[in-house]
């Protein structure tokens, strides 16, 4: 085996770096016991400072290392759906990621979106790889080896978390999805969502207050472990979210479906699709079924609904958000 400690990024759980964890749990509302990562990018003081800069600051949401050094350092090797404290060289904390798709790669199938995710210099390919190149070559320089490009790299996105202000105002990197409950974000949604259906359905303050009153108890029940929140954020605002609800229903091998809503801005760019892949995903394994209520008046979403395998299950009158609609239930089976 060989011997990678000197390639070894992972830093010390310091009280500083714990102290930053759970301001981000006490924040999101996530066990402080969950497990977490806490490490640094680059190999020297300059480049970490600089790609996290480019994480608060800018568009980088992916990185990339090569797979044979991450396999044989669990403390760092990424992992789907993993939480990771970023720190400065020195570690100190900075920012908390939670890495969202990861693949293998050899290094020159590495194709050009994913250049483009990971935010660095001109954001092209071939100024990836010439970037990533010198990186891996001075890497196994360190232990005698040399670079070849049919090495497999792991390719690591991500999305920021925290602090808060700069997860909600990615830039030069589109609006994007973050799997977390953020502060402010479901009261976000409760304003989306009346002044949505006040506007297209003349539903009102009844609504309005029935919807406040659901989501306020979901916060005081929400357990990670159970539930999951998808918020999508761009230009320092909520514009929308979707929830699985393991606590709505009494049985635990069915979650709901909850809360799905978009702002207008974000509509027919295919953010709907990719909310609901992520809910889906998150229940594979977790629940058997999945049940969501709507009414019938949202023929776009049924469409949505349909092509995630959902079926309506029944339907019937109903003034439970106001005016008369017709009530639908649909269901889905993992």
């Amino acid at each position: 085996m060989t011997d990678t400690s000197a390639l070894d990024n992972s830093v010390e759980r310091t009280s500083a770096v714990q102290a930053y964890w759970r301001e981000f749990c006490t924040a999101t509302g996530l066990d402080p016991a969950t497990p977490y990562q806490a490490w640094y990018f680059g190999d020297t003081p300059r480049l970490a400072h600089e790609l996290l800069e480019l994480v608060l600051h800018g568009p980088k949401r992916a990185t990339a290392g090569l797979s044979e050094f991450n396999d044989q350092m669990p403390d760092v090797k990424p992992a789907a759906g993993g939480y990771s404290v970023v720190t400065e060289h020195d570690g100190t904390p900075r920012a908390v990621i939670r890495t969202t798709v990861l693949e293998r790669r050899p290094f020159g199938e590495v194709d050009a979106a994913f250049a483009w995710d990971e935010g660095e210099g001109d954001r092209t390919l071939a100024d990836w790889k010439d970037g990533h190149r010198q990186f891996f070559t001075r890497e196994l320089a360190t232990i005698g080896r040399r670079f070849d490009e049919a090495m497999p790299v792991d390719l690591e996105r991500f999305e920021l978390l925290y602090p808060y202000e700069a997860a909600l105002n990615p830039v030069a990197c589109g609006p994007r999805l973050l799997p977390c409950l953020l502060p402010s974000a479901l009261a976000a949604s409760a304003a989306l969502q009346s002044y949505y259906y006040a506007r297209d359905h003349a539903f009102g303050v009844f609504f309005e207050s029935g919807r406040m009153a659901d989501i306020a108890g979901f916060l005081a029940r929400y357990d990670a472990r159970r539930d999951g929140v998808w918020v999508a954020v761009d230009g320092g605002q909520v514009l929308g979210t979707i929830v699985i609800d393991g606590g709505a229903l009494d049985d635990p091998a069915v979650a709901q479906l909850r809360w799905f809503i978009m702002a207008d801005a974000l509509r027919g760019k295919g953010m709907g699709r990719r909310m609901m892949q992520a809910a889906v995903d998150f229940c594979r394994g977790r629940y058997a079924r999945i049940r969501l209520g709507t009414f019938s008046a949202l023929h776009a979403a049924r469409h949505l609904y349909e092509s995630f395998g959902f079926t309506l299950v029944y339907e019937q009158p109903s003034t439970e958000w106001g005016p008369e609609v017709l009530e639908q239930h649909w269901e889905r089976t993992e």
